[in-house]
């Protein structure tokens, strides 16, 4: 109950910077941003809908149809904070007259800090902001021959078109600074020095364990033939890198299929070769 009660209090923070943000610098400085955001402000620009309701809407069918992806309580968790930032963002942009920054470059790096800030809080606590990596685990559940690093960068592709054509390239240009402060003040909360974490999980059986891991984390892994020399039985050694906000989840994932699984988990310096690591809002 204590760790639940911190993992709320973390979750209504991140959400409550991440809302301000989004209200008071993004949109009066019309600062781009990718996802679900990026179409929601560009909306509100041609058309006057809300931020906040409109990225409720779109995030709706996406838990919908992803729920199963993505696991009961993660769906609830993040779910409870597309609700809450929804809310909060149109509350603060209907009652406070935010002015847009003179010098909008600061405020994409000052608005990147906020946000990422709000997002480390967010997944420390188990939960997401949502978003349009829900529907490319969706499309690629569907059409598995399609990879989920092309849908993503399709996604990422169109939105930003959209952007580019309703505020203009210059406020691409700014997401991209947004999206750099962003990242590395998740970076230094979450991470610290490592951002990536090896994890080894030697079990009796690993065809559920790497799918769920897939499914639900995103990650290619690693499965070899192993033997305990204490049991003298045959093992599958299973190994994974993950960033460290997604610990909490492998956690829930080996507790929930092989709570007797061994599983041990070692920080990471450096990383050659395909390996994803992107965050987005």
């Amino acid at each position: 109950m204590k760790k639940k009660i911190k993992d709320y209090i973390f979750l209504i923070a991140g959400c409550f910077l991440f809302s301000i943000a989004i209200s008071a610098i993004l949109i009066p400085s019309k600062i781009g941003a990718g996802g679900v955001t990026g179409i929601a402000t560009s909306l509100n620009q041609l058309f006057g809908f809300r931020v906040g309701l409109t990225s409720l809407l779109i995030n709706i069918p996406l838990f919908l149809f992803g729920f199963k992806l993505l696991g009961k309580k993660f769906a609830i968790r993040s779910g409870f904070i597309v609700f809450l930032s929804s809310m909060l963002i149109d509350f603060f942009s209907l009652h406070y007259k935010f002015k847009p920054f003179d010098d909008v470059l600061l405020g994409s790096l000052f608005c990147g800090v906020l946000i990422g800030i709000g997002i480390a809080l967010i997944f420390m606590a188990g939960g997401s902001t949502g978003g349009l990596d829900i529907s490319a685990k969706i499309i690629n559940s569907k059409f598995p021959n399609f990879q989920l690093s092309t849908i993503l960068l399709v996604e990422d592709i169109l939105v930003y078109l959209l952007v580019a054509y309703v505020f203009g390239i210059n406020s691409v240009l700014y997401a991209f600074i947004l999206s750099f402060a962003r990242t590395k003040t998740m970076d230094i909360i979450q991470e610290g020095i490592s951002s990536t974490k090896q994890c080894i999980i030697i079990c009796d059986s690993a065809d559920e364990l790497v799918k769920q891991i897939q499914i639900k984390l995103l990650r290619g892994v690693t499965v070899l033939e192993a033997k305990g020399s204490y049991s003298n039985t045959n093992k599958k050694f299973i190994y994974v890198v993950i960033q460290k906000n997604e610990l909490s989840q492998l956690k829930e994932i080996v507790k929930s299929v092989d709570p007797a699984a061994f599983t041990t988990v070692s920080p990471v310096t450096d990383i050659l070769g395909k390996y994803r690591n992107e965050k987005n809002i």
